[in-house]
């Protein structure tokens, strides 16, 4: 009689415990402080998507109410992650599960001077689904200030011609981005059977964290068969494998033909003619690190174009008045070509490109010799391989 009671109780706890996780859906509200003109929503309204990129798949259109507050209703039988672009304004990804979520926005930035530098959002709610998201925001919100504090430093190096102190302020910024990667593993380690680990897992690069990634993200998937992020985690590692074979040393790279700022078509294989080493050279007018990059590529063009050397810089912008004033900017005279589809470049998208700056220095037969030169690596590479001319 007593196994009987125990199992029966037993029996009433599991069924309770699966009744909250098959919550059909989830509240989540929410007020934008600053909501902007009726114009700009029109344009980028308000929505409910897949995940947190551009051009991902739309759920909902979200209205406001006359008082700047929202309510919405997100499908949670399957409990996963969505992403909220609040007018291109706000951006936050949250976990749907069992917990109702209050989620307030800023909206508009009302400075006088307007800077990419997006506020801390904090997901309010009476359970611990979104804990994770929320800690791993915050550390990541501070080292973003830190490296909008140091970019300002770069900027000034940079135009004072204060090449040892740029380099200096280049390091720094590279220690951030390994910084929060260090964190995130932190976070991996102690949240590692929870679903909602994989968003600390796309913290780090699955180029160099892939074995990592992969020791978490294989029991993820057997404990939790039907967690999607972990199966996409894991398809890009074998996207990036796929990569890696494409860019070993001695592989020919692909011939590119995109066009230049004047619409005109450059082909990758006819700008190699003539030329002993060419440097293909991913990059982007917003990216921070390829914008303090672009002195010592400039630096060794000015002093070895003569024996051979040029550059060939394909840019991840989408929009061109951007790329054309960076490249103006930057003074940079070397060939440069963009099909504006941002991080979906299709060259970008071959060699599964996930972060920049990146490039890949090829021989007149587009053989590639060397790949990631950054600062003085990059001379010292075609100083040896010019015969240190």
């Amino acid at each position: 009689m007593k196994k009987l009671v125990i199992s029966t109780i037993l029996g009433m706890m599991i069924s309770a415990g699966l009744s909250a996780q098959s919550r059909d859906y989830i509240t989540v509200t929410g007020k934008v402080k600053f909501p902007p003109s009726a114009e700009h929503q029109e344009k980028f309204p308000f929505v409910l998507k897949d995940k947190a990129i551009k051009d991902a798949e739309i759920y909902q259109t979200i209205k406001l109410k006359p008082d700047s507050t929202y309510e919405i209703k997100v499908p949670a039988k399957t409990p996963r992650f969505y992403s909220l672009d609040v007018f291109a304004w706000d951006r936050i990804t949250f976990w749907a599960g069992n917990d109702d979520l209050k989620i307030d926005f800023r909206g508009e930035d009302t400075a006088k001077v307007k800077m990419k530098n997006p506020p801390y959002i904090f997901i309010e709610s009476e359970g611990k689904d979104n804990q994770l998201v929320n800690m791993l925001n915050w550390e990541n919100y501070q080292n973003y200030q830190n490296t909008i504090a140091i970019g300002k430093r770069q900027y000034m190096a940079m135009t004072s011609k204060d090449t040892a102190l740029t380099k200096s302020l280049t390091d720094m910024m590279m220690e951030q981005y390994d910084n929060m990667a260090t964190r995130a593993k932190w976070y991996v380690r102690n949240y590692k059977n929870d679903p909602q680990v994989v968003y600390a897992l796309n913290f780090m690069s699955p180029r160099r964290e892939k074995e990592f990634i992969l020791s978490y993200v294989d029991p993820l998937i057997e404990k939790y068969p039907w967690l999607q992020e972990a199966k996409d985690i894991k398809a890009s590692i074998d996207r990036e494998i796929a990569a890696a074979k494409k860019t070993e040393m001695g592989a020919k790279f692909i011939n590119i033909t995109q066009p230049d700022q004047q619409g005109k078509n450059i082909n990758l294989y006819d700008y190699l003619k003539g030329k002993k080493y060419v440097l293909v050279d991913f990059w982007a007018s917003w990216c921070g690190p390829c914008r303090a990059e672009n002195p010592y590529v400039l630096k060794v063009y000015d002093k070895y174009k003569s024996q051979g050397f040029d550059v060939f810089a394909i840019s991840l912008d989408d929009k061109k008045a951007n790329w054309i004033k960076a490249v103006k900017d930057d003074k940079m005279p070397w060939a440069q070509v963009s099909d504006l589809k941002g991080w979906k470049n299709e060259a970008a998208q071959y060699y599964n490109i996930n972060a920049i700056p990146s490039n890949y220095l090829l021989d007149s037969e587009g053989k590639i010799v060397a790949k990631n030169l950054r600062g003085e690596n990059l001379e010292k590479e075609i100083a040896k391989l010019l015969g240190g001319k």
